[in-house]
């Protein structure tokens, strides 16, 4: 029997019953005694069931299904809004640990979870079209060619380019600790995605993103406390200085906090990094304290090497009741000069500063010269290391900005003491300091300036009566910033060879020298010798001197490979030959001993008869000398190896005296006299490993605290003190302690939205062609070759020798003076050696971090 007959049976038996096919199916769903039956019904028979309601009740359907739908989603939305859920957030509350611990991945975690029914419709309402969809999957023509840029600019795939060995490696020129490891590295960079790969994999986070947003606009709409993501969002548009009308609009749409509530929020955080300044003044190892920031001490300093407040003022020469016999002896360059003793078991023969030189000699050629001499940057390494800081990540409290202009004495007592104040040191003897820490016999490492220094001493001075540590600020140690120093080092170089009216062909003048730094200027910065000549900047300044020095180096190669006798005439025809890296050591070293001034080697030259002199290879060696003191300065600041910064600072100081910088001279060698014969060794230790800092934790990545605290500074005015009416002295003053934490919410905003194709870094630029210019101008001229009876219109100062002189002079003449190490006779001492003081004793950082010269 068919299915058809069944049926036909089956309805006839029902009218027989007087029921029809839907009272029976009614009282059938109705009935209790037949659950299961109705159970087989609706699990076998789904699909055509609901064909069947969907064909004759449709309307009805949708209207229940739509029901259904609300009632799902709506448990979904208030689960997530729940406190369960772990997405409320008390703005006008907040923490800073509470904004830095927000995680985009954990919030889609706990989404996915609670509501995936919502999660799946916002996947089918973003992606409705399917042709978009497959065409997005696949990668418009544009993206993928940004794409392809974005891959060619970071040479993933250029073995030999030096962007992989740094990455391979581990670190900028030194490679890894073996070969396999290295190739092993760069088998994995080579196997880089595609860009389609790159583009699929960005749209998928994009639209993740997108449904993360609208979903918490919803769950915000239900919940006001649910406004994680809004807050960050605000905390980022207010450190961005937003307008308040766009951030009211974003705030109607929900895709942020109300104005109040950022204020609040900004209240609260700024309140909370208070109690951090007290804290960690209250901390074990204390902390020193910089013109705007605390730092802790790293690299295990503890407060036991620092309580030495008593024991250097016991040896301090204002304190009324010194006694001879305790004072430390007066300052002795010839002492200074040997603080790191040279290796006597060197086998090159050359001084600790010559093995630097040749490897910047070597450094320049495989940087800068012929793309044969790129395959030993790994074997060049690194210089050899005096005393290095432990590489750690420095972390900092930004201080609340104080409305005080620091420019005498008694305001820059006040700013100390704000500062104190606002870390919780003091003296709980002193009226209105109840709660503080006693300061005790612990010392405060405050870190500036030259002019912050003679304040500090000033100070101290004035105040040596008083009769408690703290009136007499006695434990107050000032550590030199050795960002102002570098910048001094440019401005000294400027003067030296640039100032000058001479050196720029001026002042009676008829030819300007071919050679003289000016005339390279003119070739690599040819709309630029007017701010050169006037007021160049320090970033101008210290560019000139690495770009100028670099070309002039390589010159050297193409005169040492000229002079080899193989018919070489260029670096090029040099590179066709091979030569290896033993036969490139040896030419550096020769060439640093031929091409650099030294004491005894100029003094001859300049003995000479004008028949056999050449006067401009004279200004060229002393150049030379120059900008490698500069070059092993900076390498040293860089790299935090505090040893050979101090090795470098009597060069500096000879430097600096020759050109008229006698304060920064005698500043120099306190610091140094201080550190290796009056401190104790804990305090030393500490001032050496905690005279820089690290941001990142990085090799290669140190700076000097002064450096932070400038960097601070030029965030404050530039990027987060708000724009045109919202720029105020008050908004700076009220979110000056907020710097860090607004950098990291940059960061967590730029991840979450996934702008990287936004930076604040700068990529290095593409020098080749100036750099073949400035080296053709230089052959052309002869820079390095000696030309017997070549003059120059101007001759370079032998700023070292005559700092030497009047060093060994002031030793001489010391007797007669009761303290050298004052300013007033630092300033008397160059008025009796016929050298005039600089007028400008400290440079001033401009907001872009230029120096005003």
């Amino acid at each position: 029997m068919n299915t058809l007959q069944n049926l036909d049976e089956a309805m006839e038996w029902l009218w027989f019953r007087d029921m029809t096919p839907a009272s029976f199916m009614a009282d059938l769903l109705q009935s209790d005694k037949y659950t299961s039956a109705v159970g087989d019904l609706f699990r076998d028979n789904a699909g055509h069931l609901l064909q069947g309601l969907n064909t004759y009740a449709g309307r009805e359907m949708s209207v229940a299904a739509h029901e259904l739908v609300n009632k799902t989603y709506t448990r979904e939305i208030l689960a997530l809004s729940n406190v369960q859920a772990g997405l409320q957030f008390r703005a006008s509350s907040a923490s800073a640990e509470q904004v830095a611990a927000f995680n985009i991945a954990d919030m889609e975690t706990k989404i996915r979870q609670r509501a995936p029914g919502l999660w799946s419709l916002m996947d089918n309402l973003l992606s409705a079209d399917p042709r978009v969809l497959e065409r997005r999957s696949k990668g418009g023509k544009a993206s993928v060619q940004r794409m392809r840029k974005f891959m060619r600019s970071q040479k993933a795939l250029e073995v030999d380019s030096e962007d992989l060995i740094s990455a391979a490696a581990g670190s900028e020129l030194e490679g890894a600790d073996s070969d396999d490891e290295y190739w092993r590295e760069a088998a994995l960079l080579m196997e880089a995605p595609t860009s389609e790969e790159l583009h699929l994999e960005r749209s998928k986070k994009l639209l993740g993103m997108k449904k993360i947003v609208l979903l918490s606009m919803l769950v915000q709409s239900t919940n006001h406390k649910c406004n994680a993501l809004q807050s960050l969002v605000g905390l980022f548009l207010q450190s961005s200085g937003t307008p308040e009308t766009v951030v009211e609009l974003l705030a109607r749409l929900g895709i942020l906090v109300t104005t109040t509530s950022i204020n609040n929020m900004v209240n609260s955080l700024s309140s909370e990094s208070s109690v951090e300044m007290k804290r960690l003044g209250l901390h074990n190892t204390l902390i020193h304290l910089t013109s705007g920031t605390m730092i802790p001490l790293e690299h295990g300093v503890t407060s036991r090497m620092l309580a030495c407040s008593e024991f250097l003022w016991k040896k301090h020469k204002r304190n009324p009741k010194v006694l001879s016999r305790d004072l430390p002896p007066p300052v002795d360059y010839t002492l200074l000069l040997d603080l790191y003793p040279e290796d006597e078991d060197d086998v090159s023969g050359l001084t600790r500063r010559e093995r630097f030189n040749t490897w910047v000699f070597l450094r320049d050629l495989i940087t800068h010269g012929p793309e044969y001499f790129r395959q030993f940057r790994r074997t060049l390494g690194q210089p050899e290391t005096i005393l290095q800081i432990p590489i750690t990540k420095s972390k900092q409290v930004p201080c609340r900005m104080m409305d005080i202009n620091p420019s005498t004495t008694a305001n820059n007592t006040s700013v100390l003491e704000d500062l104190f104040r606002q870390g919780g040191v003091g003296d709980s003897s002193e009226s209105g300091q109840s709660g503080v820490r006693d300061i005790g016999d612990q010392v405060v490492l405050v870190h500036g300036d030259l002019l912050t220094g003679e304040r500090i001493q000033s100070l101290q001075d004035t105040r040596s009566e008083e009769a408690t540590p703290w009136r007499r600020f006695q434990f107050v140690v000032y550590v030199m910033g050795l960002f102002h120093l570098k910048m001094v080092c440019a401005d000294a170089l400027w003067r030296i060879h640039i100032q000058a009216l001479q050196a720029r062909g001026q002042h009676a003048v008829k030819k300007t020298s071919p050679n003289s730094l000016m005339s390279y200027v003119s070739v690599i910065r040819p709309r630029e010798t007017g701010k050169m000549e006037s007021k160049p900047g320090f970033r101008r300044v210290h560019e000139t001197i690495e770009h100028v020095g670099a070309v002039m180096r390589l010159d050297c190669w193409r005169l040492a490979a000229v002079q080899s006798g193989r018919g070489v005439k260029t670096l090029e025809d040099f590179a066709d030959l091979r030569p290896q890296w033993k036969e490139l050591e040896v030419m550096a070293a020769r060439m640093v001993q031929d091409h650099v001034a030294t004491f005894d080697t100029l003094t001859g030259l300049r003995d000479q008869s004008n028949a056999i002199r050449d006067q401009e290879r004279e200004n060229t060696l002393l150049r030379h000398q120059h900008f490698l003191l500069y070059e092993e300065m900076s390498y040293a600041m860089n790299e935090g190896d505090i040893g050979r910064v101090e090795d470098a600072f009597m060069p500096w100081v000879f430097i600096f005296k020759g050109c008229g910088k006698h304060k920064y001279a005698a500043h120099m060698m306190k610091h140094l006299h201080n550190l290796h014969f009056v401190y104790p060794e804990g305090l030393r230790r500490a001032i050496q490993t905690n005279i820089m800092c690290n941001l990142t934790g990085t090799k290669g990545r140190f700076r000097a605290i002064d450096w932070w605290v400038e960097h601070n500074n030029l965030y404050l005015k530039r990027v987060y003190g708000g724009q045109f009416s919202n720029h105020t002295k008050a908004r700076i003053l009220g979110e000056s302690p907020l710097i860090e934490l607004y950098k990291n919410t940059h960061i967590q905003v730029e991840n979450i939205f996934h702008l990287d194709h936004r930076t604040t870094r700068h990529s290095a630029p593409d020098m080749g062609t100036t750099f073949q210019m400035l080296g053709t101008y230089m052959a052309k001229n002869q820079t390095n070759k000696l030309v017997p009876g070549r003059k120059s219109p101007y001759s370079i100062p032998d700023a070292n020798a005559q700092g030497m002189h009047m060093a060994l002079t002031s030793v001489q003449q010391a007797h007669e003076v009761e303290d050298p190490e004052d300013p007033d006779n630092v300033e008397n001492e160059g008025r009796n050696l016929g050298v005039e003081e600089d007028g400008d004793v400290e440079q001033e950082v401009d907001d872009d971090g230029g120096l005003d010269m």
